[in-house]
C-alpha cells in the first residue's frame, strides 16, 4: 500500500514538473515570436537562424525597440557575413564598418537606429556560426566634446 502511495506522489509530483517545463516552453515560444515579430521586414535573418530568447533581451516594442539578440546559423561565419552584407541594405540599412576576422563585425545604420552584428564560428556540436545582433537608436545631433584647455 505504501508503495502504491509512493507510487502517485512521484506521479502527481512529475506531472506538476511537467508543467512547469510547459510553461516555460511556452514563454520561451512567446518570446520568440515577439523577437521575430520585431525583425519582420525590418531585417531578414538567415533562413535556418535560430533564436536564443534566454540570451537575448528586448527593450521597447514597435519601430522603437533596442536591444541584443543571440541567434545561431548553419552557414559558415563568412557566408553569414556575406548574407548580411548584401540583404541589409536592400532593407534600407547602410554597412558604415565591417571586421572579417574570427570574430567579424559588421556595423549598419538606418535612418533611426545602429546594429552591430558579431558573428563567430559556433563550438562543434553547435551551429556553424554565432550571431549577436545589438540595436540602439541612432544618436542624433550629438555635439562633440568641448577640447579641454
Amino acid at each position: 500500500m505504501k508503495k502504491i502511495i509512493f507510487i502517485i506522489v512521484l506521479l502527481i509530483l512529475s506531472g506538476c514538473a511537467t508543467t512547469d517545463n510547459l510553461g516555460d516552453l511556452s514563454k520561451r515560444f512567446e518570446e520568440i515570436k515577439k523577437i521575430e515579430t520585431l525583425l519582420f521586414n525590418q531585417m531578414p535573418l538567415p533562413k535556418d537562424a535560430r533564436i536564443s530568447p534566454d540570451k537575448s533581451l528586448i527593450l521597447g516594442e514597435g519601430d522603437n525597440w533596442a536591444g541584443r539578440i543571440e541567434l545561431s546559423s548553419s552557414m559558415e561565419p563568412l557566408e553569414a557575413s556575406a548574407f548580411f552584407t548584401t540583404e541589409y541594405p536592400k532593407h534600407n540599412w547602410q554597412l558604415i564598418s565591417s571586421t572579417k576576422a574570427k570574430l567579424s563585425i559588421l556595423v549598419f545604420t538606418s535612418n533611426t537606429r545602429t546594429l552591430t552584428l558579431e558573428i563567430t564560428e559556433g563550438g562543434p556540436l553547435a551551429a556553424k556560426s554565432m550571431i549577436v545582433m545589438t540595436v540602439a537608436p541612432k544618436v542624433q545631433n550629438q555635439a562633440s566634446p568641448d577640447s579641454r584647455k
